[in-house]
């Protein structure tokens, strides 16, 4: 019974990694063009939101059109040292790929702070991709949401993340046939990103998740799998 427990939750973890693979590589496949992009046009100074918008629409137009993936949402968000001012976050989003409105960073007390943001700070401080989520995106969609993010590094500086998001409802209709066995999808602190039982809901605390130590804390009382490569683990229904 555990062996089985294990090949299962081994088999569905192995295709969760797959799918958020899927994901990142139109990222990885972006990253040298901005990179050199980056490089040239900072040799002449720093841009404005409305020139980063510019430099980049193309290729984040061709993320959301990668035809394996949901992906709902896809852009650049720069750091200081590339954008002087207006937008830094140059993202489309949606069916229609609407750009996101530079009115929704205002200067004062209603900006948003981007850099402290989790896709954001964590590939900063680790300098390696990082998934976020899930999280309410009241700064793009307003759906829970989960994000990809991958460095972005020019002359050994960091400048920023490229992005793409994935609806965590669109997630689930990816994924509900490998998850549909009784196993439960959650982030590197415990938080449920999608599970197979009703009684866990998108954002719950896993039971038993301890607080300082995350999934990790689950090890020596539950079935479970994490993964090498990203924050997260499946664990099997107890």
């Amino acid at each position: 019974m555990h062996q089985r427990v294990a090949h299962e939750l081994d088999r569905a973890l192995a295709r969760v990694e797959e799918f958020f693979d899927g994901v990142f590589a139109p990222l990885e496949a972006w990253l040298p063009r901005l990179h050199a992009q980056l490089e040239a046009q900072l040799g002449t100074g720093r841009l404005t939101g409305a020139q980063l918008a510019a430099l980049v629409e193309a290729d984040a137009h061709a993320v959301l059109d990668s035809a394996d993936r949901p992906v709902y949402g896809a852009g650049y968000c720069a750091s200081d040292a590339v954008v002087s001012e207006g937008n830094p976050l140059a993202w489309w989003q949606g069916a229609d790929r609407g750009l996101l409105a530079s009115s929704t960073f205002g200067p004062g007390q209603a900006a948003i702070d981007l850099v402290r943001l989790e896709w954001y700070r964590v590939p900063e401080a680790t300098g390696d991709r990082h998934i976020a989520g899930p999280f309410v995106d009241y700064l793009c969609s307003n759906e829970i949401t989960v994000t990809s993010a991958l460095p972005v590094v020019v002359n050994a500086e960091f400048v920023g993340v490229i992005c793409a998001d994935v609806l965590v409802s669109a997630l689930e209709d990816a994924l509900h046939a490998e998850l549909d066995c009784g196993v439960t999808l959650v982030n590197a602190s415990g938080r449920v990103i999608l599970s197979s039982e009703s009684e866990w809901e998108t954002g719950d605390r896993y039971p038993g998740v301890d607080p300082e130590r995350g999934v990790a804390g689950l090890a020596a009382g539950a079935q479970l799998a994490g993964s090498s490569r990203y924050p997260f683990a499946l664990v099997a229904a107890p």
